[in-house]
C-alpha cells in the first residue's frame, strides 16, 4: 500500500511538480513507518507541508486538502487490507465518504464508513 492509495490520489491529475514533491512524501511515508490512524497521517501531512515549503519546491494542494478532510473527518484513509474504499466496492449512497446528503445538509451513511460519524454523534447525545 502506498500513500497514494491510502489518500486516495489520482495521480493523473497531479502536474509534474507535485508528482516529485509526491515521491518526496512517498519516500517520507515509508521511513516513518506507514502512518495510517488518523492523527498520525494528520501530523505526518503537516510535518511534509512544511518541510516541502522550506524547501522552496511548494506542495501538491491536494495534501494540504485532505490533510483538512481527515481533521474534519470528510476524508477517512483507506487502511491497509481495506476493501471497501475501493472505487467498485464504495457505497452508493456516500461513495466511501461517510457522509450523505439529506434534505438540507449532510447525515452519517449506514454503511461501515459512517460509523465514526454516527459515534460522533451519540457522544454528543443526539438521536440517530
Amino acid at each position: 500500500m502506498t500513500l497514494t492509495e491510502t489518500l486516495q490520489l489520482k495521480e493523473k491529475y497531479l502536474q509534474y511538480e507535485d508528482l516529485r514533491a509526491l515521491a518526496y512524501c512517498e519516500k517520507r511515508w515509508q521511513q516513518d513507518g506507514r502512518p495510517t490512524k488518523r492523527w498520525e497521517l494528520v501530523n505526518f501531512l503537516e510535518r511534509m507541508l512544511q518541510e516541502l515549503k522550506t524547501s522552496g519546491t511548494g506542495y501538491p494542494k491536494v495534501l494540504l486538502l485532505r490533510k483538512k478532510e481527515i481533521q474534519r473527518r470528510t476524508f477517512t484513509p483507506m487502511e491497509p487490507g481495506d476493501k471497501s474504499s475501493t472505487a467498485q466496492d464504495a457505497c452508493s449512497l456516500c461513495s466511501g465518504t461517510g457522509w450523505m446528503r439529506k434534505d438540507s445538509g449532510y447525515t452519517p451513511c449506514t454503511c461501515r464508513k459512517g460509523e465514526p460519524q454516527r459515534e460522533k454523534l451519540r457522544s454528543w447525545g443526539m438521536k440517530l
